[in-house]
């Protein structure tokens, strides 16, 4: 049995058991329906009181009826499987060769591309089926050719112009959750190298982000050498930050719903932009497929959408 947040979920073949034998009023009923024997039927319906911990059939010698606990557990077993019915007929009918695979990290897929997804499938249209796939950081560009349609990332090669949309522009600045800028108010007015005392939060794996001393030199400031500590993704980081733990480096279009929601506040004035772009770019596979080339327009096409998320930022910095 597998266990999830809402109670026990038993296996799908004793729920099948479960409904063929409610309907026919008999096991011998369901095991002709199910192609299998009625010993069979019998074993999985015991399997699912013992699962449930209580008798769904009341049995007598000439047929099986629902008992309470089992009426109660019939009706959402039979809409529960017209619907998984009703979706694998949905996917069955999404051939190969219109089904959209964008790959991404973690983060990148968390903050950019799911709040955006939306508007990529609407672009893309009904029959098209876009899928997200969240990679780990490191394993993007070992990717095969032929495994996804397109990557986002910040590419160090972003491959052929006709290929390739710029997402956004990298630029960064320190948040902090609004209980910590109280609490280090003082500290946090005074100039950036006597920050050192406090807690910063930073990426525990190399990768092509800035960092806090790329920004510390950016505002013409030598590195107060504070006190690190290392999260390994960049979405728990943000959590740990809206939770208190310490400042963090806010990428814009990726630190903007935590802005907007107030769960994270600035402590600079602005962005502080780099010299790296966030790309998507198509692979082997994706150049081959009209539909992967049409995601790519609609990304390139919510540039000017990043551009507005940029204008609502700056309202809150001013805030």
């Amino acid at each position: 049995m597998i266990e999830n947040p809402k109670g026990p979920l038993p296996r799908m073949s004793a729920l099948r058991a479960f409904e063929a034998a409610a309907r026919h009023g008999s096991f011998t009923g369901a095991a002709e329906e199910l192609g299998i024997q009625q010993p069979a039927v019998s074993r999985l319906i015991a399997e699912l009181e013992r699962e449930l911990k209580v008798r769904v059939f009341e049995r007598s010698h000439r047929a099986v009826v629902l008992s309470p606990a089992g009426e109660a557990l019939y009706h959402p077993v039979i809409s529960g499987l017209h619907r998984i019915a009703a979706g694998a007929l949905s996917a069955a009918s999404v051939a190969e060769d219109r089904r959209v695979i964008v790959a991404c990290g973690h983060a990148t897929s968390h903050l950019f591309m799911m709040p955006r997804f939306g508007a990529v499938r609407r672009a893309l249209g009904d029959n098209v089926c876009l899928r997200i796939l969240t990679v780990d950081f490191e394993l993007l560009d070992r990717l095969g050719d032929n495994e996804v349609d397109l990557i986002v990332a910040f590419h160090q090669d972003a491959g052929a112009a006709e290929d390739r949309v710029a997402v956004f522009q990298e630029a960064v600045m320190p948040v902090c959750s609004p209980e910590f800028a109280a609490t280090h108010a003082r500290v946090l007015a005074r100039p950036v190298q006597e920050w050192a005392g406090l807690p910063f939060l930073r990426l525990a794996r190399p990768s092509f982000w800035a960092t806090w001393p790329e920004w510390f030199e950016s505002v013409g400031y030598p590195s107060p050498r504070p006190r690190y500590v290392g999260i390994k993704d960049y979405v728990y980081l943000l959590e740990a930050a809206a939770a208190g733990e310490g400042l963090a480096l806010g990428w814009r279009y990726l630190v903007d719903r935590y802005l907007d929601m107030g769960t994270l506040v600035p402590v600079a004035e602005d962005y502080v932009e780099f010299d790296r772009t966030c790309f998507a770019k198509l692979t082997e596979r994706g150049r081959r497929r009209p539909d992967a080339r049409r995601c790519l327009d609609a990304l390139g096409a919510l540039a000017n959408g990043v551009a507005l998320a940029s204008e609502r930022a700056r309202d809150v910095v001013a805030r």
